[in-house]
């Protein structure tokens, strides 16, 4: 009992608090720890705010190349061997004999065959007969010259489906730089050729609903006034009134007339009979009275014609192309220019044409739509629509490519036209 008195027990408070130890963790742990974080840098350490994107980036840096390099294994033939082997394009490599070397897993998926079989085959058994040839030119040319080569083929796939493959053949060269064979990598673009086949159908049927709006528009203008002007006529006695609708009516069915001879020729081909006529006395003869024209409306026409041989043409087609295209070159310019037609040869005998003017030029998606009959610039700089509808261009590539010959068309805005016609095996041999 005198110690009890002397050591008297410990107040219950501690033991109360060791029995509950959830709570010292946040008193003992936490709360030193977020105070040490800050004084790691010093201030001669710590960026300048304007630049902390940049010492961020470079500390990231820093970090990677403080953190430890895994080695990396060498490349080896066992590599290559799966990367070509699990490729997404199917490679089948020949050697200059054109024989089969290597068939990866999507060659045997493409065509249905696996590599046992098909390496050691000749590579031209797996093109269709009528492209076999076009195939081993392309090939040899890639191991003779050492450059890489693209061609397409159809064929059918092992169910049968229609299949259009693109392949790309590159040479395949030695380290002392001897080609020893050529490697094929072929893709199937079917779905691509599908889809740009649906948008060239949408594009012709869109051009043809305009085409069928130009007439309809132009048909109803002419027809509409001939139809008011008769049924005057019809309750008139007035012989003047009834010559005058004659005579409308005679306007309005040759203007009808005009308009159809147009399309047709644009669908087929000016196929009226024409006689044969020197280019260069066509060029002069459409030059002598176009340049009168021309002329009234501030327009200059300069010709460079160059020496070439006699070069016989069709007299009619060719003077309705010259007066299409320089109707178009006056309609780009509404306020006056100047248009240039010249003409050369060249060695293999190909006569040349090219009108340039200095109108307004045409952007590139005007371009697109340069052929299309009834489509037209001149509402937007005010020209005649009426009496050129957007006809002429249509018919002079209608006719030219029926004739055989091309003509194309260079342009920018504000920079005018340049329009170049080919016309070949023309020259007539001395």
């Amino acid at each position: 009992m005198t110690d009890s008195q002397h050591n008297p027990p410990k107040p219950a408070t501690p033991e109360v608090d060791s029995a509950t130890p959830e709570v010292k963790p946040p008193t003992l742990e936490v709360e030193p720890a977020t105070p040490e974080v800050e004084p790691i840098a010093s201030e001669a350490d710590s960026p300048p705010p304007a630049a902390d994107s940049a010492t961020s980036a470079s500390e990231t840096a820093g970090a990677a190349s403080a953190a430890p390099v895994t080695p990396v294994t060498p490349v080896n033939d066992h590599y290559y061997h799966h990367l070509c082997e699990h490729a997404g394009v199917a490679m089948i490599s020949t050697c200059t004999d054109l024989v089969i070397r290597t068939w990866n897993a999507a060659a045997a998926k493409m065509f249905g065959a696996e590599s046992v079989g098909m390496i050691g085959a000749p590579i031209l058994s797996i093109i269709p007969q009528e492209m076999r040839e076009t195939g081993e030119r392309y090939i040899r040319q890639t191991i003779r010259r050492g450059e890489i080569t693209h061609f397409d083929f159809r064929m059918r796939d092992s169910k049968g489906e229609p299949r259009t493959l693109s392949v790309a053949v590159s040479p395949v060269v030695e380290d002392d730089g001897r080609r020893i064979g050529a490697l094929a990598c072929l893709r199937d673009i079917t779905r691509r050729i599908d889809l740009e086949g649906e948008l060239a159908k949408r594009d012709k049927m869109s051009s043809l609903g305009s085409m069928a709006s130009g007439i309809a528009h132009h048909f109803n203008n002419i027809l509409g006034g001939v139809v008011t002007s008769v049924d005057f006529a019809l309750v008139s006695d007035d012989p003047h009134l009834q010559e005058a609708t004659l005579q409308r009516t005679s306007e309005a069915l040759a203007r009808a007339t005009k308009l159809l001879e147009s399309l047709l020729a644009f669908a087929e081909g000016d196929v009226r009979h024409s006689d044969e006529c020197d280019l260069t006395e066509v060029i002069r003869f459409v030059a002598g009275y176009v340049e009168k024209e021309l002329a009234s409306i501030n327009i200059e026409l300069t010709l460079e014609l160059g020496n070439i041989p006699a070069t016989p043409v069709p007299r009619v087609q060719i003077i309705t192309v010259l007066e299409n295209l320089l109707h178009n070159c006056a309609d780009a310019m509404p306020d006056g220019g100047k248009v240039t037609l010249s003409s050369s040869a060249d060695q293999d005998g190909v006569v040349s044409l090219v009108l340039s003017d200095t109108g307004c030029g045409m952007d590139e998606e005007e371009m697109k739509h340069l052929f299309e009959p009834f489509y037209s610039t001149k509402s937007t700089i005010g020209a005649d629509v009426e009496n050129h509808p957007g006809l002429g261009l249509a018919v002079a590539h209608g006719i030219l490519e029926g004739l055989g010959h091309s003509i194309v068309f260079k342009s920018a805005i504000s920079q005018g036209t340049s329009v170049t016609i080919r016309l070949e095996g023309v020259v007539r041999s001395e």
